[in-house]
């Protein structure tokens, strides 16, 4: 590798996620409590299960910053009712959004749109972190690009692979890509696939600074532990 990385830096890169539609709130509290003992970035939930992560972090005294979806996950709720989510999700004391991407827009050539849904949902949320998904499983290189070029022009500071309700999302192919498009003027999130400490490693190569990871979570965090500590 052409940089060290160690146990901590890989904790502070992972989002663990319980974003299923079968995710529970037992499965929640076993990921909060992931996130508390390693120091894991965020945990994201579902929206009706913001409430739950919120008192949990608080009565815990976690220190993850708490993860909220928006449009999730299809992304083909209007522009107002995105905006409805993230504002109400505000007072849940959400850190961080990830909207999903109009897909359906993006395919039929509604570029603008797309682009107005990104800045519309920024705005809501003013200075909270906003990531985008833009699902790379259904798109060419050349959709993928216009997809990261509404993320940077409509104000989001990441753009995201997938959902991890896809059959493919973070490819080492997709994340390389999106690195060479956004350079530095956005961050990459790699989810959906990502399933082993070895693909972490290669893709924090390729530019990736931040892993959506929800059922390979244990096993990542054991591998970390017994290569990187």
């Amino acid at each position: 590798m052409s940089q060290k990385i160690d146990f901590k830096t890989i904790v502070s890169m992972l989002d663990v996620s319980a974003v299923q539609a079968n995710s529970t709130q037992k499965e929640i509290a076993e990921y909060a409590d992931l996130a508390i003992k390693y120091d894991c970035k965020a945990v994201f939930v579902l929206p009706s299960f913001l409430s739950f992560l919120r008192d949990y972090r608080s009565e815990h005294k976690g220190k993850f910053l708490i993860g909220a979806p928006v449009g999730f996950p299809a992304g083909g709720v209007t522009t107002e009712v995105k905006v409805l989510e993230a504002k109400s999700y505000l007072k849940f004391d959400a850190d961080e959004f990830d909207l999903m991407i109009n897909v359906g827009f993006l395919l039929s050539g509604k570029y603008q749109e797309v682009l107005d849904d990104i800045k519309a949902v920024k705005d809501a949320i003013g200075s909270k972190t906003l990531k985008v998904i833009i699902e790379c499983h259904y798109l060419d290189n050349d959709l993928m690009k216009r997809a990261a070029d509404a993320v940077i022009n409509g104000g989001a500071e990441w753009v995201k692979t997938g959902t991890g309700w896809t059959p493919t999302g973070a490819t080492f192919d997709n994340v390389t890509y999106l690195k060479s498009i956004v350079g530095n003027a956005a961050k990459v999130k790699a989810s959906g696939g990502i399933r082993s400490l070895e693909t972490i490693l290669k893709m924090i190569e390729l530019g990736v600074e931040r892993f959506g990871v929800g059922g390979s979570t244990k096993k990542i965090l054991a591998e970390a532990e017994q290569q990187l500590k």
